[in-house]
């Protein structure tokens, strides 16, 4: 099920339900949180973005800490178990699908099931604003939901502990203030999950790629931002272009344009319109699970990317980044560890945001993206992978 469709569903469906949830909540059910001083069970829930969940896991991390005997539930969509059971995190996984609209309403019946037979004492909903998340904070029984404050009457009685949300903190702090619901008083230091591979995994990644005893420099490049928010892609014909001066630099070097299967004509568009015939180009979309994708970090000097999940999981595994941002700002999502922005902070941006769920058409021809040189980037990745004078254009 495509995510656009999933988000008219919640936003045109949600609102009703919502409504009615939040009547039972204010005349019926608001009275239960006073009486509700365990925290036995506790529910997280992140649906949205791979790198949103990647993101919450410092609140995984702090709650495992400070709960040690307490049953940790993560609910989340099934497109993203991969990533929290190779975060190793010992919490309980409950996934529903959106492979399609039947498989989404029958997993979600059957996931509210197993959340109400294990009583949940208290929701954290890491969500922005989404209906169908505040419908499960209700519907799962527990009796303190904590979420984000929205000043509208259909999230504001569906919540007991509603968070401001401030523009200018990162997500992952975001995520870790809705703690302070419940006194939990999380430092500002944010540490991201570190990300490994297994031999296995390593092993058949360099198979795959031919980088089995091979010294070779490698470079990560990912022209792509997902099936939603095109327009956070820089134009593909620069990333060849730096692609290109990377290698005159440094002959050795061997660069990998990464993305998942769906983007790999993309990908193959862009590097046939570069005509770069170099052998050091691999279109290598697809053709990785997860856990070879953190190999290949790993295993890499830098990723070149545009704001996605990519960026995020690069990140927790150590690699250097180097991320575009336009329509998104990098104060809200970039990323955290040894990394390098390219941000023009135009008067139009940011223009995708949590309010239109991300979904905007651009009427200036996505300026914020086209002003970012190639120059810029490669001067960028020059502070941290260093090879000598760059020549950008």
């Amino acid at each position: 099920m495509k995510i656009k469709t999933m988000r008219a569903i919640d936003r045109f469906a949600g609102v009703p339900l919502c409504w009615l949830a939040g009547f039972w909540s204010t005349f019926v059910g608001r009275h239960k949180a006073a009486a509700c001083p365990r925290m036995d069970t506790v529910l997280v829930m992140k649906f949205f973005g791979l790198g949103s969940v990647l993101l919450s896991t410092p609140v995984l991390t702090l709650l495992l800490e400070k709960l040690p005997h307490a049953r940790i539930i993560y609910l989340t969509f099934s497109s993203n178990r991969e990533l929290l059971e190779k975060t190793g995190l010992p919490v309980d996984i409950i996934t529903i699908s959106d492979a399609s609209l039947a498989a989404f309403a029958t997993t979600t019946i059957t996931a509210l099931r197993r959340l109400r037979s294990r009583s949940i004492d208290v929701v954290f909903d890491l969500e922005f604003f989404s209906k169908f998340s505040t419908l499960v904070s209700v519907l799962c029984g527990a009796p303190l939901r904590i979420g984000f404050d929205l000043p509208a009457r259909w999230r504001r009685s569906n919540l007991t502990h509603p968070v401001p949300l401030e523009h200018s903190v990162h997500v992952a702090r975001l995520f870790l203030r809705q703690l302070r619901a419940v006194d939990m008083h999380p430092s500002d230091q944010v540490n991201i999950i570190d990300l490994k591979a297994s031999p296995e995994e390593i092993a058949s990644m360099e198979r795959k790629l031919d980088l089995t005893n091979d010294a070779s420099e490698v470079i990560c490049v990912n022209i792509n931002a997902g099936n939603t928010s095109l327009e956070r892609r820089w134009r593909p014909h620069r990333f060849v272009e730096v692609a290109r001066q990377l290698v005159r630099e440094k002959s050795s070097r061997r660069i990998f344009f990464i993305g998942n299967s769906g983007e790999r004509r993309y990908v193959d568009a862009a590097l046939q319109s570069g005509g770069n015939g170099s052998s050091a180009f691999h279109n290598c979309s697809g053709a990785l699970s997860l856990g070879e994708l953190v190999a290949l970090f790993r295993r890499s000097s830098l990723l070149l990317t545009n704001d996605s999940g990519p960026m995020h999981i690069a990140d927790a595994a150590g690699t250097p980044v180097v991320a575009l941002f336009g329509p998104e700002s990098p104060a809200f999502y970039g990323p955290n560890g040894r990394s390098r922005v390219c941000y023009k902070a135009i008067t139009c941006s940011p223009c995708l945001n949590i309010y239109n769920a991300k979904q905007f058409i651009c009427p200036y021809n996505t300026r914020c993206m086209e002003e970012i040189s190639t120059r810029e980037v490669l001067e960028a990745i020059e502070s941290l992978v260093p090879s000598g004078r760059v020549n950008g254009h």
